[in-house]
């Protein structure tokens, strides 16, 4: 087999790129150097020519220290970004079913609603009837809420005023100063619980998955029989849920500690 020639311009931009990704700190010149056993005159050029196409920065001035730019940043996120939240899940929400042997969604939200994206029901001992690209109210499911909670309760209101709040059943929450008291609930645990609120025969517990900005992009939420449920299995649900979240943003790049902030 012939393999192609190596472009050894090509490559040592790719090894300069790489040299400062894994380093700490900025470096000097004399550091990439004796780094890479290049020669100065043509390093100083290849890193002037990294500057002039913006992936490359000056990081001081005074100590002559370089480093990756902003761009080069936002090129590596995009790799991230592209590989679609959906894509990244589907393993982890498999998994999910399998140990809790219900159904587990992966949902959106999308204009004051969450819109499903994906779901795993071959464990399922039963299986709910929302469909992929199904849309459902924001403030009665489990999926819905625990994304809600994860946006601040200024947004919340923003997204809340514009519908408004019906019910599902006689458990659903309507009422907006409810509903914000339910969302600090939701924080506190670091989980949604949709008891019984979106229909009768169910009880969901979700949390909420996070980019490599911090931001909620999507969340995950497990659906069971609501005569089902005991504390054991409430107790192991929850943790298993929290886990995934937390599982699926790290696979998005979330660097955060938590999924949910307190007030």
């Amino acid at each position: 087999m012939n393999i192609p020639k190596e472009n050894k311009s090509a490559a040592r931009v790719v090894d300069l790129l790489v040299l400062f990704a894994h380093s700490n700190s900025p470096l000097t010149l004399k550091e990439i150097c004796e780094a890479q056993s290049w020669p100065k005159s043509s390093t100083f050029e290849l890193i002037q020519t990294l500057i002039n196409k913006g992936l490359v920065e000056m990081k001081d001035e005074r100590l002559k220290t370089y480093g990756l730019s902003l761009l080069a940043f936002e090129i590596g996120s995009s790799y991230i970004s592209s590989l679609g939240v959906t894509d990244q899940a589907r393993p982890y929400i498999q998994e999910l079913n399998k140990q809790t042997g219900s159904t587990v969604f992966l949902g959106i939200e999308d204009n004051g609603d969450v819109v499903y994206l994906d779901k795993a029901e071959n464990h399922s001992f039963m299986r709910p009837t929302a469909k992929l690209g199904s849309r459902r109210y924001i403030h009665t499911t489990g999926l819905g809420k625990a994304l809600l909670a994860a946006y601040p309760d200024e947004k919340i209101i923003k997204i809340l005023s514009k519908k408004e709040l019906l019910s599902k059943t006689e458990f659903s929450k309507t009422d907006l100063e409810d509903i914000l008291v339910d969302m600090k609930e939701i924080r506190k645990r670091g989980y949604s619980i949709d008891d019984r609120e979106d229909n009768k025969e169910m009880y969901c517990m979700g949390a909420a998955i996070y980019d490599q900005w911090g931001n909620p992009a999507a969340s995950i939420s497990v659906a069971s029989l609501y005569n089902t449920m005991t504390e054991d299995k409430k107790l192991f649900i929850s943790k298993a849920v929290i886990e995934t979240a937390m599982q699926i943003s790290r696979k998005l790049g979330y660097a955060g500690s938590k999924l949910y902030m307190l007030d």
